[in-house]
């Protein structure tokens, strides 16, 4: 029923781009374009999609809307990530983690301590990395407008605050099922433990994890609150996200369309990193109110800590990439 689903999908793509290819004179037809998202309604990525939408529609005079699917209406990011190859998703929000199972130079984005504050990441995503990075992305059949950023994840648990990687040992935290993030939380004195996503409250509340690492976003809109205790400020992950489009429905697209696309992204991006910056301070405060202790740690130590993962990195696909992102000023 999937595949079904993804079929007819292309083809209702295949005759809407069909009917984008009218000779230029004649008044464009209205274009529908879903964007694809894993988050809930209310998470502040998708607030800020849907101010994109509105700002399109205002620019092409209501003839290009985009529908926000959010809540992972349309599967997982995997799945979204597929679909623009293939044509049958049009746009998406994705995160780098994802898209390193296409394009693995992307786990570039995922190494820890990266990044050293919102300057440093702004400057390395309009940089020649973050063009070089959405080059990689064309390569594969999707085209990048736009990237978002998620915010610093830290480690929260029940035990104790974690101040240095001593701290760390015999706490089993889970993480995403990336390679890289395993490494990073055992780098760091932890027992990393892969888990999906939809199983870690109930496996924090049972005891059979004592912590995990999250956005202080993600940590207060899900209740974890209420299962842990303690929220160290480790800063370790700052992975971005995109906002892309298929290429194959990028290229049916009038002129007009695509630039209204492109230059409202230009707009969208700083929109999101600014709404990101005030979503993260304003969570902090309401994990406070809800009990969890928060505290700040020997960053010195835990960068100390993870080298061996930027080693593994740089022996795989060079170390000239984490130089060129380190040394941006």
């Amino acid at each position: 029923m999937i595949w079904a689903r993804r079929a007819i999908a292309l083809v209702v793509s295949i005759l809407t781009g069909s009917a984008l290819l009218a000779g230029a004179g004649e008044a464009a037809e209205k274009v529908t374009l879903r964007i694809a998202s894993v988050s809930g309604p209310q998470h502040h990525h998708n607030n800020a999609l849907r101010w994109y939408a509105e700002r399109v529609a205002k620019r092409t005079d209501g003839s290009l809307e985009l529908k926000v699917l959010d809540g992972a209406q349309l599967g997982g990011e995997r799945d979204y990530i597929e679909g623009m190859i293939l044509g049958s998703i049009e746009m998406a929000q994705v995160s780098t983690g994802p898209v390193a199972g296409f394009i693995p130079e992307f786990d570039l984005f995922s190494l820890p301590y990266i990044f050293r504050n919102t300057d440093h990441f702004v400057k390395v995503i309009n940089g020649p990395v973050g063009t070089k990075y959405f080059e990689l992305l064309e390569k594969r059949g999707i085209k990048g407008l736009c990237w978002f950023d998620n915010g610093y994840r830290n480690v929260f648990n029940s035990k104790r605050p974690i101040r240095t990687p001593e701290d760390m040992k015999g706490l089993k935290i889970r993480v995403m099922e990336s390679p890289i993030m395993v490494d990073t939380i055992n780098a760091m004195g932890g027992s990393a433990t892969p888990m999906a996503y939809g199983e870690l409250y109930t496996a924090l509340q049972q005891g059979v994890l004592s912590g995990a690492e999250n956005a202080p976003g993600n940590v207060f809109n899900d209740k974890f609150f209420e299962v842990t205790k303690f929220y160290s400020l480790t800063n370790h992950f700052r992975p971005p996200g995109v906002v892309a489009v298929s290429l194959k429905v990028w290229n049916r697209l009038t002129k007009a369309h695509q630039t209204a696309l492109q230059e409202e992204a230009k707009v969208l991006q700083p929109y999101e990193i600014d709404l990101t910056q005030m979503v993260e301070k304003d969570s902090l405060e309401k994990l406070k109110g809800k009990g969890m202790q928060i505290n700040e740690v020997d960053f010195e130590a835990f960068q100390k800590a993870v080298k061996p993962v930027h080693d593994k990195f740089g022996a795989k696909h060079g170390a000239d990439l984490i130089k060129q992102v380190l040394e941006t000023r």
